[in-house]
């Protein structure tokens, strides 16, 4: 998919042509990247569950919970398959197919089928797993089991024959916020957050319409989402920054950054930050960033005796920015989900990123200067040494310029922009010799392991979309808080709560997507800005990463650092925190911060 866009592309730029039914071609790619490589996230347990309420479980019971998930899962997995190939039956007798190329589309629906049937086997063979686990600590009862049983029984009774089983009339809105309650509980014991959502709209779709309506909106979101060309833009900018990332491309920048400012009070944890920054904007996501460059950041740290507490907490605020600095997978969903410009959105996080990142830094320096032994300032080095290490980051920087210059130029879409930068990473990557056929493989792995995890949760996070707009909850809470007394900077407040509050029990890519289809017609109707509200409640979603008592940036460094208490890792997070929520007052006070770029974009 990456070679053919690079391919039209420059076809496009050099002789004005352009590869007949190159959209078309993306599309059907794109069924196979979305969907092949589900089980094998399944497999590997990489889909997002939120396991705050079942870690207060022992861990016995905990377990025994997450089997209830996974059958859950296999239960509306194996009705999504079956539907799919109905559905690929009646594109078959009408001869469905593709506008220019004519490619009928059956065989793709059953491909879809056929991948979610392995999806579905997949979380059978991890509740054995989990049961074998059970049995080989001496676990003798399972009655736990029965209420699992019931009630994904009646989940999929009730959609499949709603009249018997819900014979009162509910108003729709009403179902509507019954629904999400639902949702949320399901989420809460540990559900997978996709599979929660496809049974809720697969539920919620039979009763307020008719079952086969049920049935066919959870297939036909399932082809449809995965065969739209804009979304292509994900798995592309993601296979990008597993590129950089197994390329080693982040240790350049981190090398660089020190020589500038590593001479000051703090100079390496401020290094940190700006790295850590980089690289994770690269990724695309904050834990990746963290993950990636923890393990070179925090020898050096060790080795100059910064305090523990500060080398800890300064990465995982660094990989915060990576989600503010495009190419930015928090603005690439939040774009898709409320349908406003990628290219805008990105180009509207650079001045606020760097703001961030410049503060965060300022806030080491003078922390300290008030105390050296937090971190000592590192050699000095001469203006020559500093230009010097500028070729050492030469390769990231080219990477950054190629991408957003050509979308702030208008010469590339965001998808052909996250094209040329795959293939931009890739070919660095090998002309320095650093990628092996191993990193390769590694990274396109990884990429389709990501792709897939967040793209079980936003296709039937769109089609739970569909049905809320059924509902017509949003109207209804929309009136509400129109008519309520209240200033609408106040309702921006809650709703940007809101989102810390999210951002601490789950990353925050699942958060945008499963509550921007209520949230965004709220926005729009008090009248803010979408690519400023966009900044906003991205950065707040990752604000909510380091905060405790969840933070799961923190926990993730916690995990690497195992000497360095919890607890010393929050604490030394406070003044990051409160730069951070400083910069969100900025912006909220100053909406040209993030609006001014792009309002001078061509072709916007």
């Amino acid at each position: 998919m990456m070679l053919l866009v690079v391919v039209d592309v420059t076809l496009r730029t050099t002789v004005q042509r352009l590869v007949p039914g190159d959209i078309e071609l993306v599309r059907l790619l794109l069924i196979i990247v979305f969907f092949a490589g589900m089980a094998y996230t399944a497999l590997v347990h990489g889909h997002v569950r939120v396991d705050l309420l079942v870690n207060r479980f022992s861990p016995t019971t905990k377990l025994g919970i997450s089997m209830c998930g996974d059958m859950l899962s296999v239960g509306i997995l194996a009705v999504l398959s079956w539907q799919l190939v109905v559905h690929a039956q009646r594109q078959l007798l009408s001869h469905f197919a593709t506008g220019m190329l004519h490619v009928p589309m059956w065989p793709f629906a059953l491909a879809i089928a056929f991948f979610i049937a392995l999806f579905a086997l997949s979380f059978l063979h991890n509740f054995f797993e989990s049961l074998s686990k059970l049995i080989a600590n001496g676990t003798r009862n399972y009655a736990w089991l029965a209420p699992a049983i019931i009630v994904t029984s009646l989940l999929l009774a009730m959609s499949l024959w709603s009249s018997i089983f819900l014979p009162i009339k509910i108003e729709a809105p009403t179902f509507g916020a019954i629904s999400l309650l639902l949702l949320f509980l399901l989420i809460f014991l540990e559900v997978p957050i996709g599979a929660a959502m496809a049974i809720i709209t697969l539920w919620a779709a039979s009763y307020l319409t008719s079952p086969s309506g049920g049935l066919t909106l959870i297939a036909m979101a399932s082809q449809s989402v995965a065969s739209n060309y804009m979304w292509s833009v994900v798995p592309l900018f993601i296979l990008m920054g597993q590129l950089v990332a197994r390329g080693a491309l982040g240790g350049d920048i981190y090398k660089t950054v020190y020589k500038w400012v590593g001479h000051l009070p703090g100079g390496l944890a401020s290094a940190t930050v700006g790295a850590c920054g980089a690289l994770a904007a690269c990724v695309g996501d904050s834990l990746s960033g963290i993950v990636s460059t923890a393990p070179v950041a925090l020898p050096e740290m060790r080795a100059y005796k910064y305090d523990p507490k500060l080398a800890t907490a300064c990465i995982a605020a660094g990989g915060t920015i990576g989600i503010l600095i495009p190419p930015s997978l928090g603005f690439i969903v939040y774009g898709i989900a409320v349908e406003e410009s990628i290219g805008r959105l990105f180009i509207a996080g650079i001045i606020p990123g760097i703001l961030l990142t410049a503060l965060l830094m300022l806030s080491i320096t003078v922390r300290c200067k008030i105390n050296p032994r937090l971190g000592p300032p590192g050699p000095s080095t001469t203006l020559r040494e500093k230009l010097v290490s500028l070729k050492g980051s030469w390769s990231v920087l080219v990477l950054f310029l190629l991408v957003i210059g050509g979308i702030y130029g208008g010469i590339l879409t965001p998808n052909e922009a996250g094209a040329i930068g795959a293939f931009g990473a890739l070919v660095i990557s090998i002309a320095l010799r650093r990628l092996t056929l191993k990193g390769f493989n590694d990274a396109v792995k990884d990429a389709m392991q990501m792709t897939a995890m967040i793209f079980f949760i936003f296709i039937y996070a769109i089609a739970l979309g569909q049905l809320i707009c059924l509902t017509k909850l949003t109207f209804v809470m929309g009136d509400f808080i129109a008519g309520l007394a209240v200033p609408a900077y106040a309702t921006l407040g809650a709703i940007l709560l809101m989102y810390l509050i999210l951002g601490c029990i789950m990353n925050a890519l699942p958060a945008l997507i499963i509550t921007l289809p209520i949230i965004f017609p709220i926005v729009m109707a008090l009248g803010f800005d979408p690519i400023w509200f966009g900044v906003l409640c991205v950065v707040m979603a990752e604000v909510g990463l380091i905060t405790p008592p969840i933070g799961m940036n923190v926990f993730a460094m916690a995990g690497m650092v195992p000497d360095v208490p919890l607890y010393d890792i929050f604490r030394a997070l406070i003044p990051f925190w409160i730069v951070m929520l400083f910069v969100v007052g900025l912006v909220v006070a100053f909406p040209q911060i993030a609006l001014f770029l792009p309002n001078t974009m061509m072709g916007r």
